[in-house]
């Protein structure tokens, strides 16, 4: 109880006074805030989210029925990388998962509502389906929150975090300030047993695994009022570190006894990145309005692992430097029209320097020898223009229309250890139809064709000592194709009751996989056209009826995928994509105790990868934890989080030379992370 009350002291101190929570009992007999439509669009009133404690907009946005939140992707571009989530009916101006902390900036006594643009309303976020736009209250004071959270891992040691963040009006500029600081320690034990072709045993390991993950962070925004229109500046600095020591001892043809050799690998991981948004958009009358926004992001990234093993030894050294330079101009129309269009083009440029050194010392007084792959120095540059239009027409009263093409332009060039230019040209239409019934309900049947992102790292070599896999790079990588169409049912009812239900049909033209190439290496490149089809569902089901504060939320996917293998010649599954997945949470709020507890599930999944001469299988184990959190402490929000260890499996198939000739031999993994308990310390400020 002494630490306790020394924690609460300390966080009271480091951020002074605060004002109470909202989340206070109703007088006997009122009725919580019910949710009101506005059209196809419902909207969630600040109050609808009392009886959940938020205290910042990614905490609300978290709570809102139905709704997942998409960071969008770190890759290249700024319109193929969109999330679901506006503020104040504008896209924020960053990338690499930025959007989680624009929200945490933002409190919760900042918002005023959050409305989900179900229809043809989001031209900020273009190709979602569902898209949250956060109002922010016009005479908000400032606000802010600060965060201490201590997980205590399996064996006994503590990883801290701290976070926090204000947002306030300094002159003409509405600004914001994150600074964040997490130190990460994850405990894991493994067991590997090798066999061959016949099933004996060959080889068995005992892995222990520990690891730190330090990282430092500060975000930062401002936006104010500039020639007739508004201007808005984002901040990213991060500095992020992971280091890990495998310790591992085998044993020869057993599992017992005492080990015959002991192997050591040592890794660490850093990376530095900045980045920086600007977007500045001016009304132009009668509903058209202009939006620029220019976006540069930049990273120095490092990869060192040194395997030990008897007198044997390896190390391996990565260095990577990505940029992106990203221009972007549209002009669109809003509000109730029966044509809404929107035209705009985008200019990026993309770069990559990439450097690898591997070498082995087999301990024989040779010293370490270099070990060349394909594409160990590469520098990889692109310039990629982008034309688009875009419309949203209203064909009756209940259905509306959208439609829209792009043009895109690029050339890829890679110098280095191999010299390489392309040019790419693709269209990419789009068109959806829009029936809102009534109020409360949505139908959308849409399709879309685009051009998937290439990761410039897998034009480069790399190498992954622990499994033993050196990887080349192939200089003639060319992006996916995919076209996608779904048929989508969005229903909501009460006081926060939804359900949204997804059949989809995606083909890939051009899918990426694991192929030889010339010099020998392993590599991806184009391996074929592939399938996949299936079926997503979210829930958000109020249990009052049954227990008054409760409610169920689910999210699930199954599906289907179909490649045929260049290898074996047979249909096999699309690498890392899993067939089905599933999270369910069951919540209960106690207002008048001014607490909440639940306990949340999410379903072990599977993972395959072909590589040219292995097929390996992960099947992640299923993960369970339970919480409680209370504000009844004036002004300091507690949870209190338990999470179960988990057990997962892992299986290496081997064939040699390759996939098409019979199994060599298997290399099955059992692993458990540890489990957790972690407490968190939270205050609006």
């Amino acid at each position: 109880m002494t630490t306790m009350r020394w924690m609460l002291a300390s966080l009271a101190v480091a951020v002074g006074p605060a004002e109470a929570q909202e989340a206070l009992p109703r007088p006997e007999g009122e009725k919580p805030a019910s949710v009101v439509p506005t059209g196809p669009d419902p909207v969630y009133p600040a109050s609808f989210y009392d009886a959940f404690q938020p205290q910042t907009a990614l905490d609300m946005l978290e709570r809102t029925p139905g709704f997942l939140l998409s960071e969008g992707s770190a890759v290249r571009g700024f319109g193929g990388a969109a999330g679901n989530v506006l503020i104040d009916g504008q896209r924020p101006t960053v990338k690499a998962g930025g959007i989680t902390e624009v929200l945490r900036r933002i409190g919760a006594r900042q918002v005023d509502r959050i409305v989900l643009l179900r229809g043809s309303e989001a031209a900020e976020a273009q190709g979602q389906t569902l898209v949250a736009n956060v109002i922010r209250k016009a005479d908000a004071a400032g606000s802010g929150n600060a965060v201490l959270e201590l997980a205590r891992t399996e064996d006994g040691r503590i990883s801290p975090t701290a976070r926090i963040s204000h947002a306030r009006r300094i002159g003409a500029w509405q600004a914001s300030l994150e600074l964040s600081a997490v130190h990460e320690r994850y405990v894991t034990d493994a067991n590997y047993l090798t066999r061959g072709a016949d099933g004996a045993l060959q080889e068995s390991r005992a892995e222990a695994i520990r690891a730190k993950a330090p990282e430092y962070g500060l975000t930062a925004s401002g936006s104010r009022p500039f020639a007739g229109g508004t201007l808005t500046l984002n901040l990213r600095l991060n500095h992020d570190e992971y280091s890990s020591r495998r310790r591992i001892a085998i044993r020869e043809q057993s599992t017992e006894g005492a080990p015959d050799a002991e192997r050591l690998i040592d890794y660490t991981e850093t990376s530095t990145s900045a980045e920086f948004g600007a977007d500045w958009t001016r009304p132009l009358g009668n509903d058209w309005s202009t939006k620029l926004v220019g976006l540069a992001r930049g990273e120095r990234a490092s990869q060192d692992e040194d395997y030990r093993q008897d007198g044997f030894r390896s190390l391996s050294q990565q260095d990577q430097k990505p940029l992106e330079l990203v221009a972007r101009s549209t002009v669109s129309r809003e509000g109730d029209h029966a044509l809404r269009p929107e035209f705009g083009g985008e200019l990026a440029y993309n770069r990559l320097g990439s450097r690898l050194a591997y070498g082995e010392d087999d301990g024989l007084g040779g010293g370490m020898v270099p070990v060349d792959l394909t594409n160990a120095d590469t520098r990889v540059t692109e310039l990629r223009g982008e034309g688009f239009a875009n419309a949203n027409l209203r064909l009756a009263g209940k259905l509306d229309a959208e439609v829209g093409l792009a043009v895109e332009f690029s050339r890829i060039r890679v110098t280095g250890d191999s010299q390489q230019s392309q040019s790419l040209s693709y269209l990419k239409p789009s068109g959806a139809l829009v029936w809102s019934p009534g109020k409360s309900t949505q139908v959308r049947l849409g399709w879309r064709r685009t051009v998937d992102q290439l990761d410039f790292s897998d034009f480069a070599a790399s190498v992954d000592q622990a499994d033993g896999r050196p990887l080349g790079g192939n200089a003639r990588l060319r992006p996916a194709r995919i076209s996608r169409a779904l048929l989508r049912l969005d229903h909501r009812w009460g006081q926060g009751g939804a359900i949204a239900v997804e059949a989809f049909h995606q083909r890939h033209q051009g899918m990426l996989g694991y192929i030889l190439l010339p010099s020998g290496d392993q590599a991806l490149g184009t391996v074929g056209n592939a399938v996949q089809w299936g079926a997503t569902a979210q829930a958000s089901l109020p249990l009052t009826a049954l227990l008054p504060g409760a409610r169920l939320t689910l999210d699930g996917t199954l599906r289907k995928t179909s490649l045929r293998d260049p290898i074996t010649g047979r249909n096999r599954r699309i690498d890392d994509m899993a067939p089905r997945s599933f999270t369910g949470e069951f919540r209960h709020d106690l207002p008048r105790l001014r607490t909440s507890w639940g306990v949340s599930y999410t379903l072990s999944e599977r993972y395959d990868i072909y590589y040219v001469d292995e097929h390996l299988t992960e099947r992640s184990g299923d993960e369970w934890s339970a919480y409680v959190e209370t504000t009844a402490l004036a002004g300091v929000k507690i949870t209190l989080k338990a999470s179960a260890g988990i057990d997962s499996t892992r299986l290496r198939s081997f064939y040699r030379p390759s996939r098409a000739n019979p199994l060599t031999g298997t290399d099955a993994r059992t692993m458990r992370d540890g489990s957790t308990v972690t407490l968190v310390l939270s205050r609006a400020i």
